[in-house]
């Protein structure tokens, strides 16, 4: 079993549109009539911790503790982004994470290494509906949806006084999931998005919970920026691989 957890503490950038069509009333400038729906896109900034213990076919589990400011010097490679849709009480969501990270430390009283490299895609989808809470400013949505996780793993023991073993494995999953979403407009430039579901139940994970908090500012109608965190846990069993 292993414990991720994902800190997006880098610039969101996010990009709304709101769509509008011109119709001509016969004065001087056209009306704009909005559709009610908001679009919105996201890159994020990455920064992540891994921590927990990894097994791979028959090898015994291994510790990994990789802390946010290894991961700088460890990371291979990362892309994270999302997609949001709102309006007319529905919330459509989707979002996407790859992430390459390898490692290496020192074992055993006497010496050895253990190299681990993890690739790692999830890949969220959701469809909220709001929900009448009656708090100004605030939407809150009930979600329900799908999670997509890929993970390949790769280690290498060296042990001091045992030859070296070499063991890699992958496997990927589709979880479904509940949950929640919400937005809070602290004034017409600071704003909260909450996000948390939980899901799995014994499917394809025993469960999978992910949370996500970030606090934002509308520099213009169409661009904000966000800073938050992003934490992931999942427990999942099959083949010999424990993640």
């Amino acid at each position: 079993m292993i414990e991720m957890k994902n800190a997006y503490c880098g610039l969101a950038l996010a990009l709304a549109a709101t769509p509008a069509v011109a119709a001509d009333m016969s004065e001087p400038r056209p009306v704009v009539v909005e559709s009610g729906w908001k679009y919105q896109v996201t890159l994020d900034g990455w920064l992540a911790g891994l921590n927990g213990d990894i097994g791979v076919r028959g090898l015994p589990a291994a510790s990994v503790d990789v802390s946010p400011l290894d991961v700088l010097e460890e990371l291979d490679g990362v892309f994270a982004g999302s997609f949001q849709a709102v309006g007319d009480s529905w919330l459509l969501y989707t979002d996407v994470m790859w992430a390459k990270i390898s490692t290496d430390a020192d074992v055993g009283p006497f010496g050895g290494t253990v190299d681990f490299e993890q690739t790692q895609i999830v890949a969220t989808a959701l469809v909220g509906y709001e929900l009448p809470v009656n708090v100004e400013n605030m939407q809150l949505y009930a979600t329900g949806g799908l999670r997509y996780q890929h993970n390949k793993v790769e280690l290498d023991i060296d042990p001091v006084f045992f030859p070296a073993v070499s063991r890699s494995g992958s496997q990927s999953w589709v979880d479904p999931i509940v949950g929640l979403t919400m937005h809070y407009d602290i004034n017409d430039k600071w704003f909260v998005d909450v996000m948390a579901d939980v899901g799995g139940f014994g499917v394809a994970s025993d469960i999978t919970l992910q949370g996500t908090a970030t606090v934002g500012y509308n520099w213009t109608d169409t661009i904000a920026s966000s800073f938050g965190y992003k934490a992931l846990y999942t427990d999942y069993k099959e083949d010999g691989f424990p993640l």
